[in-house]
């Protein structure tokens, strides 16, 4: 048998060697358990050879990062921009999709200009449309076209703005002006022309600036000459 002295309260425990060698060992493997870094900060678990696995997210991706997992992760999506390892890969999924930064403290992007999304995943309608229009997907442009584009990669990244009646522009900033048949039967509305072809649009009022010899709110009308 061993006899373990504990000073500060003089008390003496006679154990047998084995017992005594079971408690030494499993005080080693308590003091080797606790010296992962920081305790790995409250955000993963402590494993062998004193390593942090940081817990994940929900959708299996790392939420904490760094050798303690001090650091949070940012949400990812298809990058922008990326180096090509096959034909057809070059968009993996990262965070910030390569147009932000990462912030380590609150797990957030923050998006290049021009760049929107948790994950900074998409671009930005210019100008929000002005308040005049609807800012779309191409996934959805081409369904308002009855169309599909819903398995390329950028499908739901880049919008652009499909504007209220009477609107145009990439913005939705003009206001378009009124316009109708030419008065001599050239090419008017019905090619896209404005101001029926005998004037020009002012885009900032929407009103028609007529040709001489033409007058209307389409210069729709022609000048008689007596």
């Amino acid at each position: 048998s061993a006899e373990l002295v504990f000073p500060s309260t003089s008390v003496y425990c006679t154990m047998a060697p084995r017992t005594l060698l079971f408690v030494t060992l499993a005080s080693f493997v308590a003091m080797g358990a606790a010296y992962c870094p920081n305790g790995c900060s409250g955000h993963g678990s402590c494993g062998a050879n004193d390593k942090c696995t940081c817990y994940l997210r929900p959708n299996g991706d790392a939420a904490w990062t760094a050798h303690d997992c001090s650091l949070r992760t940012c949400p990812k999506s298809a990058a922008w921009v990326a180096v090509a390892t096959a034909a057809n890969e070059a968009h993996p999924s990262v965070e910030c999709s390569n147009k932000g930064t990462c912030n380590r403290k609150t797990g957030e992007c923050d998006c290049f200009d021009n760049y929107d999304g948790i994950a900074c995943e998409r671009t930005v309608c210019p100008g929000d449309c002005s308040n005049h229009g609807f800012c779309y997907t191409e996934k959805q442009l081409a369904a308002d076209a009855d169309k599909t584009y819903d398995t390329p990669w950028d499908a739901m990244k880049h919008v652009g703005c499909v504007c209220d009646l009477g609107y145009r522009g990439p913005d939705c900033s003009l206001q378009e002006c009124p316009s109708g048949v030419d008065v001599l039967k050239g090419d008017g509305n019905s090619k896209g022309r404005d101001c029926s072809g005998r004037g020009i649009c002012d885009y900032g009022s929407g009103l028609c600036k007529c040709f001489t010899g033409y007058f209307g709110t389409k210069c729709q009308h022609q000048t008689i000459l007596g």
